[in-house]
């Protein structure tokens, strides 16, 4: 019996079937429905107009969907061993969990009273929601990790707030936001802190996803938290310029310092050259922040961008000499700030070049006599350099009459 090749083809039916078992593309499309509804409807809702009812609504619709892809992730990992669905789950919740919508920015443009009180439910709701799943896949929540994710979503959520009362205030200055940067930059260098103290983990068979979940909480939030602040330079009409991406650069270097050994070649010039492109933009794009904070020292974004560049450099290339160069770079700071000024060094040295002028024209022959007697000294010194070089020779092997003879 022979059978037609087409036979042993399956239908279309079956094959769409095989993939939508296996890939299971509804999650996804949930996901992206969900994020467009609430797009639309923030647009819609218009909340500075003081309409906080739909936004409260939203607010909650958005978090009680939240909920439930995480339980019904940690149901499907846990209880009926489908990795690879709640797996998708919980990398769907991952932005949700960072203020994908802008509720909270929204909220803090109406008032810094209802932005502080929407953006502190928020973030409980943010920490309760990436505590159940640390628990849930750790069988505890680990506390260095969570207490790095803590910071970042607290510096997320309460960000566009402190910007609001700013604005509130008076008006939201360039140091400011400048300094906003700075805590995106040490997120970053905390991040890789805290990846090179944990190191690899191992012991259970759902290790990938467990390390998947733990990189993943802790690197949205600052991506976030950089797509907030660029958004809130817009908002209240704060200049941005690349100078402010320095502290970024700098938190990079940190980042790609110690981590991802397997590549360490391959990133050495890049670490070797984010700190430096940090200095060039500081000191070719510089944010228009400046204090002075004694007599002699002043903060600028060049001196801040410096000193953490050394810093960086330090910790990439040379933490097995950390305390030498630490007392050093203390050391130098020190001179910078108590220590003569370039001003103050560069009269001195006008002052010992003149001097010494001086005493060399006076130490210089005048007459045939003078020149003479210093001819016959410099014959003695010579001579006296001469033998102070033959003395510190070893005694040759060779018999002393066949060295003078010719």
């Amino acid at each position: 019996m022979t059978f037609s090749r087409y036979t042993l083809r399956p239908s279309f039916r079956a094959a769409l079937l095989a993939f939508l078992v296996h890939h299971n593309p509804f999650y996804l499309l949930s996901a992206l429905f969900m994020v467009a509804g609430c797009y639309a409807l923030n647009s819609g809702l218009a909340p500075r107009t003081g309409d906080l009812g739909k936004l409260l609504a939203l607010f909650a619709t958005l978090n009680f969907y939240e909920l439930v892809v995480i339980a019904l992730g940690l149901y499907l990992v846990r209880r009926r061993g489908i990795v690879r669905d709640g797996r998708t789950l919980l990398l769907i919740e991952a932005p949700f969990l960072v203020d994908l919508a802008f509720l909270n920015a929204e909220a803090g443009a109406v008032s810094t009273t209802v932005g502080l009180l929407l953006g502190s439910a928020a973030l409980l709701l943010a920490l309760m929601k990436a505590g159940a799943v640390l628990r849930v896949l750790w069988g505890r929540i680990p506390l260095r990790v969570f207490s790095v994710i803590a910071m970042e979503l607290f510096a997320l959520f309460l960000l566009p707030t402190a910007f609001s009362y700013f604005e509130h205030q008076g008006d939201a200055t360039q140091g400011q936001f400048y300094a906003a940067w700075w805590l995106a930059g040490a997120l970053l260098a905390m991040y890789e802190i805290q990846e090179w103290l944990l190191g690899p983990e191992a012991g259970s068979a759902d290790v990938g996803l467990r390390v998947l979940v733990r990189r993943l909480y802790m690197t949205l939030p600052i991506a976030s938290l950089i797509v907030h602040l660029l958004m809130l330079h817009w908002v209240y009409r704060v200049q941005f310029v690349l100078g402010d991406l320095s502290p970024l650069l700098i938190g990079g270097a940190f980042a790609l310092g110690r981590s991802s050994h397997r590549f360490r070649r391959d990133l050495k010039l890049l670490r070797a050259l984010m700190p430096a492109l940090a200095v060039m933009l500081a000191v070719r794009f510089p944010p228009a922040v400046h204090a002075r904070l004694a007599d002699r020292l002043e903060f600028t974004p060049v001196v801040a961008t410096v000193a953490a560049a050394y810093a960086a450099y330090v910790y990439c290339f040379f933490l097995s000499r950390v305390l030498p160069l630490a007392i050093a770079g203390a050391a130098a700071g020190f001179l910078a700030v108590f220590g003569p000024t370039v001003a103050q060094i560069w009269a001195a040295t006008l002052w010992i070049e003149s001097r010494a002028a001086q005493l060399l024209m006076r130490l210089m022959p005048r007459t045939a006599v003078e020149w003479g007697l210093t001819a016959m000294a410099s014959a003695f010194a010579f001579l006296a350099l001469g033998a102070a070089v033959s003395l510190k020779k070893q005694p040759s092997a060779e018999p002393a009459e066949n060295a003078i003879l010719p």
